[in-house]
């Protein structure tokens, strides 16, 4: 299997939610009871349990106004700031486009809550970990779509191979969002397409300049200057250890020898 790609389709969307039950379904993770937000979104935004939303936002052409309707997730970065950004390689980034985040190798550090671009990794002080969704890589690896493209009745997600869901958009019509963004990015597994609303998509979470342009976090050139010196550290810290233990050892035998030679 090679590089996979989930393309959600704007035009198709109900704003039913079943993407989103299935989510907290297949992954067992408990809803948050909250209130809904002015982007009708239930919770407000995505949460360490919480690893994908919908969102309706307005668009206004002219005087036509229309309800667009967003599923918000981890878009799957191949160039994965994220990964990058993560000190101890934590987070794999798989064949087929998945970027996951190891939980038993998460330290907690934040640094990659800090280089996403699209604010998606949520840090949970309870475990003391960072959570996120996984493009439920543990179904893909077993033949099986991902859970919130299994469950859309709509057809507004599709799941397949990157390249043909691409050009297959294209072909009808499509416009298409993340498949080449940026140097920072790379382009994404998780992919925008509409028919209905071209050339009016601006919101900055998804298609503005933000993404446009390098978002590029000191977080990440950090990493390659902390990481070199933390190892440093742990080289001088042993380094020192054994010149503290040759000496003593050393002193030690002296002392030996003195006690002896005096019997």
């Amino acid at each position: 299997m090679g590089e996979m790609a989930i393309a959600f389709n704007m035009d198709n969307c109900i704003f039913c939610r079943a993407c989103q039950v299935a989510c907290h379904v297949w992954n067992n993770t408990r809803p948050e009871v909250t209130e809904f937000s002015p982007t009708l979104t239930n919770p407000p935004d995505l949460l360490p349990n919480v690893w994908m939303v919908m969102e309706a936002k307005e668009v206004v052409d002219g005087n036509e106004f229309n309800w667009v309707f967003f599923k918000r997730q981890c878009m799957h970065c191949s160039e994965a700031p994220c990964a990058k950004a993560c000190p101890v390689d934590a987070i794999e980034v798989h064949p087929e486009g998945a970027v996951v985040i190891r939980e038993d190798k998460c330290t907690g550090c934040r640094f990659c809550v800090e280089a996403c671009p699209y604010d998606v990794p949520k840090y949970d002080p309870y475990s003391e970990k960072v959570y996120k969704c996984t493009f439920c890589i543990d179904r893909i690896q077993n033949g099986l779509e991902p859970a919130c493209v299994s469950a859309c009745p709509t057809d507004a997600l599709m799941f397949g191979d990157y390249d043909e869901l691409v050009n297959r958009y294209r072909s009808k019509g499509f416009e298409v969002y993340g498949d080449s963004v940026n140097d920072y990015v790379g382009r994404t597994h998780y992919i925008y397409v509409t028919r209905k609303y071209k050339g009016k998509l601006t919101d900055p979470k998804y298609f503005g300049e933000r993404l446009k342009k390098d978002p590029r976090k000191p977080v990440i050139q950090a990493k390659d200057i902390v990481q070199p010196v933390g190892w440093g550290v742990v080289g001088l810290t042993l380094l020192a250890a054994a010149g503290h233990f040759v000496f003593w050892r050393a002193k030690r035998m002296e002392e030996k020898s003195k006690e002896e030679g005096g019997e």
